[in-house]
């Protein structure tokens, strides 16, 4: 198996909790899942990273809703 390097973090430097969604504004991760990533497999990091564009999508369409 080939030495995958560590994915990089999602982070887009706009740290603000949605403190409704409790997840970060910016990157979308819960405050475990930023906490936590240093920690992840990459299998890992790969399963919050398909989470997180589920959530910034359903945040644009609920942004729309009237």
């Amino acid at each position: 198996m080939k030495n995958i390097p560590n994915l990089p973090s999602p982070c887009t430097g706009i740290c603000s909790m949605d403190m409704q969604n409790l997840y970060c504004r910016g990157c979308f991760r819960t405050r475990n899942e930023i906490g936590g990533w240093a920690l992840m497999s990459n299998e890992e990091k790969m399963d919050v990273l398909k989470e997180l564009r589920l959530r910034r999508r359903e945040s644009r369409n609920t942004e729309s809703l009237p």
